[in-house]
């Protein structure tokens, strides 16, 4: 009877795997993220050795982690979790995923003798960006939207075009190019023809493409324009002097417009409101003409938002020939010659012609050069031509309090020596030339705009000639620009564990401004200012940048707030910006990933994890709930002999935010856990309700147990325990006798199945079987006994001989002591004797049972007959 229960020990051991590793089929990333590809495995005889365990990770055939009891060796952007290799978890973590990284992964585990690779594909997907590139259109005209839609990838993808809410039809899609990173870009246009009568309307290009939970789109509110007018001029002097262009665009809108100068086609300057909502904007340039300038193409580009392409107007660089505001600058070599040929009757010519020729001395407007200087400086030109005599330049500046300044070239010197200031605040260059005896004047007025001097102030441009005085009024209006927050207030961490908060202002005017910092929560605190920095934009106004240091445990009140005021002589109050861990803009949410399981077999322990990662603060709420099969309320688990939680383990990553990984070790039970839901629910403070991840419905099963294989009269009795679900297949088959390989199907009349529900939802199945009948209840023959369980990954077969009435069991090829005689006075169906074998683990493999055996069955009989039969035998065969 004992070495019966041990023959059959063994062969239920060889039933079983050593290793089995667990991985799902795929999984999802997008570009630049991160991402855990699960890998699972269990061994038959815990707890783990590691001195037998090897954890390789391949993508291909190349290798690209290996991790046995020498080290690891991994890639920069791979990882595993070492400590946790010691609860049966080889994942693998991928950082910063590219699309490279697409393709299959291969997870081997080595337990020593024993090893199992499994595969899982990583999908890899980038979102679209979507940007509208004209959003002013003109009323009554074909106007083409262009909209580029770049970095998706996988290709497919759907763009539409939308006119409040409703589909535009008629539009067009480039097909999909493809970028250096290997992701993908397409344009789509739509032509549509906007009438007076349609106001109010919003246009936008709407994407679609796998990546997205949603569609994303870029939109605009529909704003009317007017298509500038442009022209060029030039304000020039003599020949060996600069020479000042200038091209000027009219009447556009809206006010944003692009202007620029190529000279011989390469490129080598701020707009002001017209009385009827457009806008003027004048660009200048200034160069020194030589004899290898000369004959230089040179023209001017403009762009603007209602232009389906720039206008580019072009000139020829010609010398003195160029016009200054309509007048020729002429050589006057010829006419002095002429002049002194002539002499007293040139100058009796002129005098009786003084009149007219003073109605020839024409003064242009002043005008404002827009080119950014270094030092600040906002420049005034103004011009005058065919005076008879030399011109006497005065420049006079009414400030704001009403004081006026005259500042002319020649007295600059002396004034500034009386008033130092005076020199430092304006600056006057003119430039005179001469052509055919008349007199052409150039002069420049520079000065640093002060708003408390120069807001709003009036400039007045004065020639003299021939004691007759022309004059020009130019308002100069030097407004303060608010400032402009382009983003909200920026968080880092910092190696210290503070948080590192900075802000942003763009163009203000003028470059005073105070930015202060403060904390709290409800009442504020003031903080130190780190650094503050301001610097010049690109149109004479100036961006700042402020930065302070908080410790980054108070972001654990969810009501905490840091907040930056600023204040500028441009606002009527201070302004400022707040930002907490409840914001959206907060960076450090925390991600969760999938929950990993390994099988979930009845009778055994299950454990789940869930890793959550780029969190901050640290403190996380983790709690696991369940939702019961057919139940839709969820209950908080509670720690208990079937619920355990694992410490966990907290770790700080490289970007110095948080990862940890949750737990719940479950011992299963068919009863509870099958159709039942477990649930990892984390809070933080940076979320105003938790986030949740599921397993989803348990299926639970629990694999067959063989136990009290034994004999009633003519009949074989089977226990099958401890399985889950119900549904079983038990099939007996024989022989016609023990010649025959073949296996033909026992009647039903012949066999009895009894099913039984144990106390801890697992089902237990009585199995009774009678071979033979009638005649041939005494004819030798094998007896096969074949059980089918969804839990098993192959059938479990049992082989019997029937020799003489008696029952031998087959193990390995081996026949063992006869089956043990059941207790005929005892109803074997509800039995609970004691087990005889019982597999240690729960998920078989192909056996040896289905082998017929390997020595002869003349042999084995042989081996059974007792010495004197063995001469009887001999005798008769003689």
């Amino acid at each position: 009877m004992e070495r019966t229960g041990f023959v059959f020990l063994l062969l239920l051991h060889q039933m079983y795997a050593a290793l089995e590793v667990t991985v799902p089929s795929s999984q999802r990333a997008l570009v630049g993220s991160d991402v855990l590809l699960p890998c699972t495995f269990r061994v038959d005889n815990p707890p783990l050795n590691p001195q037998f365990l090897a954890i390789l990770w391949y993508f291909g055939d190349k290798e690209l982690l290996r991790y046995d009891n020498k080290g690891e060796s991994s890639h920069p952007r791979m990882t595993i979790d070492v400590q946790a290799t010691k609860d049966g978890t080889a994942s693998l973590s991928v950082n910063n995923v590219s699309l490279s990284d697409k393709g299959t992964y291969k997870c081997l585990v080595i337990y020593s003798p024993d090893r199992q690779q499994k595969e899982i594909r990583l999908d890899i997907q980038a979102a679209p960006v979507v940007k509208i590139t004209k959003k002013t259109l003109i009323k009554n005209e074909k106007n083409v939207l262009h909209c580029s839609v770049t970095n998706f990838y996988p290709k497919d993808i759907k763009v539409t075009w939308l006119r409040n809410g409703q589909a535009l039809g008629g539009s067009t899609l480039t097909v999909p190019q493809t970028n250096a990173d290997g992701t993908y870009r397409v344009n789509s246009t739509v032509t549509i023809t906007p009438t007076e009568n349609q106001d109010n309307q919003v246009i936008a290009c709407q994407v679609e493409h796998e990546s997205l939970s949603r569609p994303v789109q870029d939109g605009f509110q529909v704003v009317y324009g007017v298509a500038p007018s442009v022209r060029i001029y030039s304000l020039q002097s003599q020949q060996d002097q600069e020479r000042t262009l200038v091209c000027e665009a009219r009447g556009f809108y809206p006010e944003p417009v692009a202007m620029n100068w190529l000279l011989n086609g390469e490129r080598v300057e701020i707009p002001r409101k017209n009385a009827d909502g457009s806008f003027n904007k004048e660009l200048y340039y200034q160069i020194r003409p030589t004899a290898d300038s000369l004959g230089t193409d040179i023209s001017c580009e403009v762009q603007h938002e209602t232009l389906s392409s720039p206008i580019t107007l072009q000139r020829k660089l010609e010398g003195d020939r160029n016009k200054s505001c309509g007048s020729h600058l002429v050589s006057a070599i010829f006419l002095s010659a002429l002049f002194t040929a002539v002499g007293f009757a040139a100058i009796s010519w002129f005098l009786i012609h003084k009149k007219k020729h003073f109605q020839r001395f024409v003064v242009t407007p002043i005008h404002r050069s827009q080119m950014r200087n270094d030092d600040k400086k906002v420049t005034l030109y103004c011009t005058a031509s065919n005076c008879i005599k030399d011109v006497q330049v005065t420049w006079a500046v009414t400030e704001r309090d009403g004081n006026t300044c005259t500042i002319s070239d020649s007295a600059s010197r002396e004034e500034e020596e009386r008033d130092p200031m005076l020199g430092r605040d304006y600056t006057v260059r003119t430039d005179t030339s001469e052509a055919q005896g008349l007199h052409n004047v150039i002069t420049i007025l520079s000065f640093i705009p002060n708003v408390s001097k120069h807001k709003n102030m009036e400039v007045l441009c004065k020639f003299v000639c021939d004691r007759k005085p022309k004059e020009e009024r130019f308002k100069y209006e030097l407004n303060s620009s608010n400032p402009t927050t382009p983003e909200p207030i920026k968080l880092a961490l910092c190696d210290s564990g503070e948080v590192l908060c900075s802000l942003k202002l763009q163009s203000f005017y003028p470059k005073d401004i105070h930015i202060g910092w403060s904390c709290g929560v409800g009442h504020y605190q003031e903080l130190e200012t780190f650094n503050e920095r301001v610097t010049d934009d690109s149109y004479q106004t100036f961006s700042a940048e402020s930065e302070c240091r908080i410790p980054g445990n108070l972001f654990t009140d969810p009501g905490f707030k840091v907040r930056a005021t600023w204040n500028h002589e441009s606002l009527d109050l201070p302004e400022y910006r707040e930002v907490s861990a409840r914001d959206p803009e907060f960076p450090w949410r925390p991600v969760m990933g999938e929950i990993t399981q390994p099988p979930v077999r009845h009778g055994t322990e299950a454990k789940l994890q869930c890793t959550i990662s780029g969190y901050f603060p640290d403190p996380l709420d983790v709690k696991w709930l369940q939702r019961e099969a057919g139940n839709k309320e969820l209950f908080i688990v509670s720690p208990s002999e079937k619920y355990k939680f694992p410490v966990i383990n907290v770790s700080r990553e490289a970007d110095k935010t948080y990862t940890c990984t949750a737990s719940l070790i479950v011992t299963v039970s068919g009863k509870t856990e099958h159709g039942a839901e477990f649930i990892c629910q984390v809070g933080h403070p940076s979320l105003a309700r938790p986030m949740e991840r599921g397993t989803g419905e348990l299926g639970v099963t629990g694999c067959p147990v063989v136990r009290n294989i034994t004999q009633r009269k003519k009949s074989i009795i089977m226990e099958v325990n401890n399985f889950y679900p119900q549904s079983i297949e038990i099939t007996w088959s024989r022989t016609e006798d023990t010649s025959k390989e073949k296996y033909i199907s026992i009647s039903d009349s012949s066999i009895s199945n009894v099913t039984h529900r144990n106390s801890d939802g697992s089902y237990r199945l009585i199995s009774t079987c009678k071979p033979q009948k009638g005649k041939f209840f005494e004819t030798d023959l094998y007896v096969k006994a074949v059980v089918q369980h969804e839990a098993l990954r192959s059938p479990v077969e049992a082989i019997f001989l029937w020799k003489k009435g008696t029952i031998y069991l087959v193990c390995n090829g081996k026949i063992t002591d006869p089956l043990p005689q059941a207790d005929v006075s005892k109803d074997i169906s509800n039995s609970t004797a004691s087990d005889i074998t019982r597999s240690p683990e729960c998920d078989p493999v192909t056996t040896e049972t289905g082998k017929e055996p390997e020595t002869p069955l003349d042999k084995q009989e042989e081996e059974f007959t007792s010495p004197e039969k063995k001469d009887r035998k001999k005798t008769k065969q003689t």
